[in-house]
């Protein structure tokens, strides 16, 4: 469900469209319905802001009346328009929750950049493993549930934070199965449905669906593809709408890349203690600075009053496969842990004891896995660039996603012509642009990405589901 976050009128929404109309035969209508398409994509115009009546917006453009109905009729086919009688239509974003569960194991030989799921540093999780079966013998004694985590675990994820400049106690720390496990916990204590959660937009997929599941009402606020978060703009949502969490990405977001300057930390930690609205700190990429590296975190920041919850993963930092996230509050997580109880009563030891492990000596590989990434983007930057040359990539300081306007409104299509050719993509609106893969196939595996998109067909995007300008690779 999508909240209103106000209205606009025709005069600036007609602005905002520019020079939409079409210049061949295409029909009118389907060109006014991509125009509204890109600005709700784009964040120009937010989701749940209520469009102006067919009648007005067609006195303003210049159009019949006809032409703005059909083109609202194929927002609301596409779930791009939300309408009620007796009320003004409001822009939407179609949320597909994906009907089987990925088989992320599945074709061998597929590019699979629609995970954002780096390699693992080998020979850190072979020495973190046997860290683990040299650590093991003392614990085997006991039960081996650690609800809260691991002592020697949340230790050295707090002398982290400390080290970032935000000085923490492991006992401020919950250990999950991973930041997607973190945030449940976190929509579990705080959200019931119905309950308006404030997004960035784009953001994360794996937030968007979870926010499905939980029947929360999304209200977002765009990210402007160069100066990023529009902290005005969000604060007067807050205000109108009285979200029940903030939730954002500000290090190296994904999938844009951008990054959240002091500045914008201080005033998100004052708007927190300002509408007294908790602000959940999605940190997952924070260590994969490229240009620079991350402020301190956004908690350092926050004034009295102000409630900072942050989101950790050792999932982008060191590898997935160890399933191992965290969640850091001011005092004790106890109601996280409660919460938890619900679904398991700790994670795996091990796996525990290898991350420990990673995250107390990140300096032994990071260096390397970053001057890796810089190439990867360089790659990545270079074949857009040679086989869409009317793509927009915005080159982000870091983290792992490229996210890229296209020349035409053709990101579905392009997925579906890329996974043909053994690329696996996600259209912008789910907004994850990963790589899996590694090694001498880089430029290759980047220019069979590229090429499809050079080559998709002219789409008729009125008829899509989640048709934009946007994808990631």
């Amino acid at each position: 469900m999508i909240a209103p976050t106000g209205a606009i009128g025709a005069t600036a929404l007609a602005r905002h469209l520019g020079s939409w109309r079409p210049a061949g035969p295409r029909p009118g209508y389907q060109a006014l319905a991509d125009g509204l398409r890109v600005l709700v994509l784009d964040g120009r115009v937010p989701v749940g802001t209520a469009l102006p009546s067919e009648r007005t917006l067609a006195e303003v453009l210049g159009v019949s009346r006809t032409t703005v109905a059909a083109a609202y009729a194929a927002l609301r086919e596409s779930g791009h328009l939300l309408s009620r009688q007796g009320a003004r239509s409001v822009l939407s974003l179609p949320v597909q929750v994906p009907a089987e569960p990925l088989d992320l194991g599945a074709e061998a030989d597929m590019i699979k950049l629609n995970i954002a799921a780096p390699a693992a540093p080998e020979q850190i999780v072979h020495d973190g493993f046997r860290h683990a079966l040299e650590c093991a013998p003392s614990y085997l004694a006991g039960t081996g549930l650690y609800p809260n985590g691991l002592r020697a675990l949340t230790e050295t994820i707090a002398r982290r934070y400390t080290e970032r400049g935000l000085p923490t106690d492991a006992d401020q720390i919950l250990v999950t199965s991973g930041a997607q496990h973190a945030l449940r916990l976190v929509l579990d204590t705080h959200v019931c449905p119905g309950d308006r959660i404030l997004l960035e937009q784009p953001t994360h997929h794996g937030t968007i669906l979870a926010l499905a599941r939980h029947r929360a009402r999304a209200v977002t606020v765009g990210l402007h593809p160069i100066y990023g978060w529009d902290l005005d703009q969000l604060e007067s949502v807050v205000r109108l709408q009285r979200p029940r969490l903030i939730f954002v990405i500000p290090d190296f977001q994904n999938p844009t890349g951008l990054l959240l300057d002091e500045a914008g930390r201080i005033r998100l930690g004052e708007i927190s203690a300002r509408h007294r609205v908790p602000v959940v700190v999605d940190e997952t990429m924070v260590e994969l600075g490229l240009d620079v590296m991350a402020p301190p975190p956004l908690a350092s920041f926050a004034p009295p009053g102000a409630q900072i919850i942050t989101l950790g993963s050792a999932s982008k930092t060191v590898w997935p496969g160890l399933r191992v996230g965290w969640i850091r509050v001011d005092g004790r997580p106890d109601t996280y842990a409660l919460a938890r109880y619900e679904s398991d009563l700790g994670g795996a030891v091990f796996e525990q004891f290898a991350a420990q492990y990673a995250l107390a000596n990140l300096e032994a590989f990071l260096p390397a896995r970053r001057a890796r990434l810089r190439e990867q983007r360089a790659a990545a930057m270079h074949a857009i660039a040679e086989h869409l040359p009317g793509a927009v990539p915005v080159r982000g300081v870091g983290g792992l996603c490229i996210w890229t306007a296209l020349p035409r409104p053709v990101a579905n299509a392009t997925a579906a012509a890329a996974a043909e050719l053994g690329v696996r993509l996600i259209p912008g609106g789910s907004a994850a642009a990963p790589r899996q893969r590694g090694g001498p196939r880089l430029a290759s595996d980047v220019d069979r990405t590229a090429r499809p998109l050079r080559h998709a067909p002219d789409h008729d995007v009125s008829r899509s589901t989640s048709s934009d300008r946007r994808t990631g690779g």
